[in-house]
């Protein structure tokens, strides 16, 4: 093990207390907030929600992992939990990749003047969508399954090499670091110009105003995100397709250098909090509202008790 990889491996002690702190707290936040009657009346709330469940998920998981090889411990010590972890810690960052790609077809989908649907109907499409995605995404990761072997000599988790794996494995950089933020992309930028030309050239109804400024925020929400989740996991998704690609490159200062872009990609599970806030007045308002109402109840429980 080189030096750099011993400081990496190590720095988890500090660093994975401080990722799961934060992204529970603030998954649960974003939960509370987004389960609101304004917001559940947008069928891109629910992208959102779902995605906010999966970094919970993807937290619980990878942390206490994180952590724990930090004081050279491996959990991952046996031909079950080796198949398992590998196959969990890939299909849960393609869920939520899967959650804003299909948020932001939909957003355009929606905002184009060819499909105005009725709310009711896009949350109904988006319900199915999230459950065909999920769907997919598990299938779809369930190669993972046999890719990965626990090698008994060296006490790892290996992986198998094959050209229908190499294949696989390439069909997976495609998907998730070149087809996925090239649609995410297109979409994003569809889905302003459709705003714009709505906004420009239509005659809002004074009874839909409210509707559409909240729409308009969640659009925000959404592209804001898109931008910072690309930022933080193309560093790992470019270090794992050489690897994949190259076994050799697999060094102890290069899986040094993968361990800290995995830990960049963990920001990705608790930035959404503060990107929402920052960005979307409506949700902010309906945080502040949550929080008011929570503290003022548990005052007058405390009253009452004394």
């Amino acid at each position: 093990m080189s030096n750099n990889l011993e400081r990496v491996l190590h720095s988890n002690i500090y660093i994975q207390p401080a990722h799961f702190i934060l992204a529970i707290a603030t998954n649960i936040l974003n939960i509370r907030t987004l389960s609101c009657r304004v917001l559940l009346s947008s069928s891109c709330t629910y992208y959102f929600l779902t995605y906010a469940i999966i970094s919970i998920t993807y937290t619980c998981l990878l942390c206490p992992i994180q952590f724990a090889r930090g004081f050279s411990i491996n959990w991952i010590s046996g031909r079950i939990t080796c198949k398992t972890h590998a196959y969990i810690l890939f299909v849960l960052p393609l869920q939520a990749n899967i959650m804003l790609m299909l948020a932001s077809f939909h957003r355009y989908w929606t905002s184009s003047r060819i499909h105005r649907l009725h709310s009711t109907s896009a949350v109904r499409i988006a319900k199915r969508n999230i459950t065909l995605g999920s769907v997919f995404s598990i299938v779809y990761m369930s190669p993972m399954l046999f890719i990965y072997y626990w090698d008994d000599n060296s006490g790892k988790c290996l992986t198998n090499f094959h050209i229908l794996i190499s294949i696989y494995i390439l069909s997976q950089v495609l998907i998730y670091y070149i087809l996925s933020p090239s649609i995410m992309i297109l979409f994003g930028i569809l889905t302003i110009r459709n705003i714009r030309q709505r906004s420009s050239s239509a005659i809002f109804l004074v009874s839909l105003m409210q509707r559409r400024r909240t729409e308009s925020q969640l659009t925000r929400m959404l592209i804001i995100q898109i931008v910072v989740h690309l930022i933080l996991v193309l560093p790992f998704g470019i270090i794992y397709s050489i690897n994949s690609i190259i076994p050799s490159t697999r060094t102890p200062n290069v899986i040094a250098v993968r361990l800290v872009f995995v830990a960049l990609q963990q920001c990705d599970y608790f930035a959404s909090f503060f990107l929402y806030t920052l960005s979307a007045r409506v949700y902010r308002q309906q945080l502040m509202r949550i929080l008011i109402s929570t503290a003022c109840l548990n005052a007058r429980e405390w009253y009452h008790h004394c």
